[in-house]
């Protein structure tokens, strides 16, 4: 019994060429097989192609959204840095806010009179009299939000701090002010001849304090203050009075010459006339009085 032999496709296409003018024709024979092989072939570099194709598109498309990403990702980091600038200015205007602090701290030290201690810091925690030289911690580095947060908390501890101070400062100002106008000092150098109160077996009432010395002896103000009275006044004879505001007035008479004017402003201790003996006077003194809204105080309480 004979084998069955493979069906192979014998057909051959022919291709011909045909020239003009008579010339020779030319035949060409292709099997059909080679014609599939020739059309797989093609269709395979097609599907070859195509899927290059693809995958060039699926790759500028990629790189196109890692584009964009890099994009956005510089324009975060932009505005990163912008935040970073504005955080800087916060900053330095808060070491100038601080700055301003520090000096407003100073002043209030200088109104209070005391220097800080050196074993004892702002916050009033004891400095120790050992060097130490314990530190570590873990390294954490704070993002722009938490810097922002941090800046906005001091800020507000700065504006705290600094109405407190304004506060203190106006107070002590006015509590020197007070003092300056208080008075503390003698009139004048000598002796006391006649003190505050009823005299010469109670007949006669004596509103100040009599110091007496060489006429010509420097008689200053005992305290801050404005000159409202500045001339003869009957038996005080040539005096002085000076307004130390809070109520307070001081009075110095029987002068033998005033060098102080209506208005003018005096300080503590500055000269307004010299002892003499002028009004109704024994010799020469300075008659010294101290009132306190309107009433005679004793003077001695302020000497």
């Amino acid at each position: 019994m004979r084998k069955k032999e493979p069906n192979i496709d014998k057909r051959k296409y022919t291709l011909m060429i045909v020239p003009h003018r008579g010339k020779k024709v030319y035949r060409f024979q292709m099997p059909i097989r080679f014609v599939k092989a020739c059309a797989a072939t093609v269709g395979a570099i097609a599907i070859v192609t195509m899927a290059g194709l693809f995958h060039y598109h699926y790759t500028i498309n990629q790189a196109k959204a890692e584009l964009d990403e890099l994009q956005k990702l510089r324009s975060v980091n932009v505005a990163q840095a912008g935040q970073l600038n504005q955080l800087a200015k916060n900053t330095a205007i808060l070491q100038e806010e601080m700055s301003k602090l520090n000096q407003l701290d100073s002043e209030v030290r200088r109104l209070l009179n005391k220097e800080e201690s050196t074993g004892t810091s702002r916050s009033g925690v004891v400095r120790p009299g050992a060097p130490h030289s314990g530190e570590g911690g873990p390294v954490v580095r704070p993002n722009a939000d938490e810097l922002n947060n941090l800046v906005k908390d001091l800020q507000v501890s700065a504006k705290v701090r600094g109405e407190s101070l304004t506060k203190l400062r106006e107070n002590l100002k006015e509590r020197n002010a007070r003092i300056a106008a208080t008075p503390s000092i003698w009139p004048s150098e000598g002796v006391i001849t006649s003190r505050f109160g009823w005299r010469w077996g109670g007949s006669d009432w004596h509103p100040g304090i009599d110091v007496a010395a060489d006429s010509g002896t420097p008689i200053v103000a005992t305290a801050d203050g404005v000159v409202v009275a500045s001339g003869w006044n009957g038996g005080y004879g040539r005096q002085v009075i000076v307004d130390h505001g809070y109520g307070i007035t001081t009075s110095y008479a029987h002068n033998s010459e005033n060098v102080v004017s209506v208005g003018q402003k005096v300080k503590k201790g500055q000269l307004v006339a010299y002892m003499g003996s002028s009004g109704f006077s024994t010799g020469p003194h300075v008659h010294y009085e101290v009132k306190v809204n309107g009433t005679a105080v004793n003077p001695a309480g302020f000497m």
